[in-house]
């Protein structure tokens, strides 16, 4: 294997040698939360290698979640060179591989930078409790400058300065950005908690980041509110915890009354849709009072006979007079009741409370049923069907921070400057820049619980983009909105470039009499 080689060749060359594209997320003293790395396809996955070096320390990125919101990061940015091969049309396939521990998450946000300071995302997720995410990389090759300049030559002056423009921004955006935030630090920060506060929280930090992502609940409702920021780490905590608690019966209340006026509804709506032909002789009216028949319920008529029944309690047992089992239904007790109509074939409805009632000359009586479960049956022909729900609704906007610009190193000079460098040298047919996109296919194995297996799961665009509306989501709380920002992230840009022969490596060697360890060496 060529490259086996050539990493052994770089490692006696180069000081320091070039390492694996394996990166642990991580605080300092702490077991890691996760891992990055690029990897090949090929069976063997074995990691892309890379020069490193950490770049403008102290400086801030700022990425845009919206027109409004501008969050800023100031972690560690590293800069990373890959020097790829291609043996004629010979084409390794990489992909970009997240790892996140148990009981651990951190967001990753993958984009292209725009200048020195600002990434362009343009995808982002939570990689949490053991998810393993595979993400396919594309990478394109821009013709070399030589190339360029033979293509263009002909063309006039107006048109040759368009095509330089547009070949200026192909390099400016080949420098391919991950940026990695570590979620439960910045919670830390965010709450006013000390550090290493959440270590052991793990069902709170689950709730914190379930009120962020699903109902953006504002960090002002959660945060330490207490008045003696000297308080004891357990103090701060209880506080914390109990604000969680109390939002989050909030919540929950708000979910009860919207599926009781949800129920409210159905049961509006299904007697305004029947004709009113229903009566009910005064035999029937005076055993429903003696049953104890609460208001709340309705029953549903069919000429065909019983089509549904739904109650919260259990119906009086007395004057049972037959038991029987309908058609998908459990066994039910029944009660007399003189019900008639007019013949009519059309559906009635006649409101009796917290129960249904059939036409067929009984009342149906059941096991209690739950708010959210719901029962029904189809008998002699005929079938009904009831779907009650609610959905929260969130919006949120924010104001723009101000953001920071330091000096440093600016990312997208250095294909500029890479691109002038080889074509001064006599091999500049041979190096191409190379642009890295992500696929719109991604693959996620992720374990529903602890005693379940992994399962394999593809994400399409339309679920790539949710998940990245999750991340926004919760990326704009830990920051609060733009106003706070993030210390615990990490940037890590990759500028490539592959080094293309026309033929497969037996026809270069023998064919072209060509070393090709040495047109990499010089490459490298």
């Amino acid at each position: 294997d060529l490259q086996t080689y050539v990493r052994y060749h770089d490692a006696r060359l180069l000081s320091p040698a070039p390492e694996p594209f394996s990166l642990s997320i991580r605080q300092p003293e702490h077991y890691p939360t996760g891992l990055i790395s690029i990897e090949t396809v090929d069976g063997k996955n074995d990691c892309m290698h890379s020069h490193s070096r950490q770049v403008n320390v102290g400086s801030t990125l700022n990425i845009a979640l919206n027109s409004a919101t501008l969050v800023q990061l100031s972690g560690n940015q590293y800069l990373h060179g890959w020097m790829n091969h291609r043996f004629g049309a010979d084409k390794k396939n990489h992909q970009l591989v997240a790892r996140a521990r148990q009981f651990s998450a951190f967001i990753l946000v993958i984009g292209t930078m725009t200048d020195g300071t600002t990434l362009d995302p343009k995808d982002a997720i939570i990689v949490q409790d053991k998810d393993e995410l595979l993400i396919p990389l594309l990478l394109e090759e821009i013709p070399t400058a030589k190339e360029f300049k033979d293509a263009i030559k002909s063309l006039s002056p107006e048109q040759q300065r368009f095509a330089q423009a547009y070949r200026s921004m192909q390099l400016s955006s080949s420098m391919f950005g991950l940026c990695v935030v570590q979620i439960k630090p910045q919670l830390e920060a965010l709450l006013g908690l000390p550090a290493d506060a959440l270590d052991k929280e793990m069902k709170l930090t689950q709730d914190l980041m379930k009120l962020f992502i699903e109902y953006q609940v504002p960090s002002d409702l959660l945060s330490y509110n207490g008045h003696s920021e000297s308080a004891a780490l357990e103090d701060k905590i209880g506080n914390v915890k109990a604000n969680v608690k109390a939002v989050v019966d909030v919540v929950e209340l708000q979910k009860e009354q919207q599926l009781k006026d949800e129920r409210a509804k159905s049961d509006m709506a299904m007697m305004m849709r029947c004709d009113g032909n229903m009566r009910c002789s005064g035999r029937a009216k005076s055993d429903m009072a003696t049953m104890g028949m609460e208001r709340g319920g309705s029953y549903t008529r069919c000429s065909g006979g019983i089509t549904s029944w739904k109650g919260k309690q259990r119906l009086p047992t007395e004057n049972v007079t037959s038991q029987s089992r309908m058609r998908g239904c459990a066994p039910r007790q029944q009660l007399p009741v003189f019900l008639y109509s007019d013949g009519a074939d059309d559906c009635d409805s006649f409101s009796l409370g917290d129960y249904d009632v059939a036409s067929a000359g009984t009342i149906s009586i059941g096991e209690p049923i739950e708010e959210s479960q719901e029962y029904e049956c189809a008998a002699l022909g005929s079938e009904s069907q009831r779907n009650v729900g609610g959905k929260v609704t969130t919006s949120s906007r924010s104001d723009r921070g101000d953001s920071v610009t330091q000096q440093g190193v600016d990312f997208t000079l250095i294909p500029k400057k890479l691109d002038q460098s080889v074509e001064k040298r006599g091999d500049a047919a041979s190096l191409h820049s190379t642009t890295i996109k992500t696929s719109s296919n991604w693959t996620r194995n992720r374990q529903a619980n602890l005693l379940s297996k992994p399962k394999r799961h593809g994400l399409d665009a339309d679920e790539i983009r949710k998940e990245k509306s999750k991340a926004f989501d919760l990326l704009d709380a830990l920051s609060r909105s733009g106003s706070l920002a993030i210390a615990h992230s990490e940037l890590h840009v990759v500028v490539a470039m592959t080094h293309c022969f026309e033929k497969d490596l037996m026809g270069t060697v023998i064919c072209d009499n060509v070393n090709p360890i040495e047109k990499l060496e010089g490459s490298t």
